[in-house]
């Protein structure tokens, strides 16, 4: 998908389009989403999920993050959560079992400052999940 023009510089349409669409608010990414879709869907769903983040996942409603959450261990999610905002910690403990919401609540509330690329590795982790997860039509995002 790289394109050059006059002076030798390559631009990479797709990286730029992934990286619009991860500042765009949940109306104009929908829309801008909708649009590609008429043209290719393929395309348009390998965006969506290109851009997905990590922090998209708080405007899911809990039922979705229940099924995302619980099919992973809860020393991923504690290290997912540890620099989420706090509403979203307790909407992700709280659409979990007990136990596991017990054992990532204290993973999360460790000092995991120096450990900031396990943290957003586990984040990663968790998006490749519910990517999964939607992919198998198990959940839709």
């Amino acid at each position: 998908m790289s394109n050059s023009n006059e002076q030798g510089i390559y631009i990479n349409g797709r990286q730029q389009i992934i990286e619009m669409l991860q500042f765009m608010n949940q109306n104009e990414r929908k829309k801008l989403l909708d649009n590609i879709r008429m043209r290719n869907a393929v395309m348009a769903r390998e965006l969506s999920e290109q851009s997905l983040s990590f922090y998209d996942l708080e405007k899911l409603p809990e039922t979705l993050i229940g099924k995302i959450f619980s099919r992973t261990n809860a020393a991923i999610i504690g290290l997912s959560l540890y620099n989420a905002k706090t509403s979203f910690q307790k909407k992700v403990l709280s659409s979990l079992e007990r136990e596991t919401a017990i054992e990532a609540f204290q993973i999360m509330n460790q000092n995991l400052s120096q450990k900031q690329n396990e943290c957003k590795r586990a984040q990663e982790k968790i998006i490749q999940l519910a990517i999964a997860l939607s992919r198998s039509q198990q959940i839709q995002i």
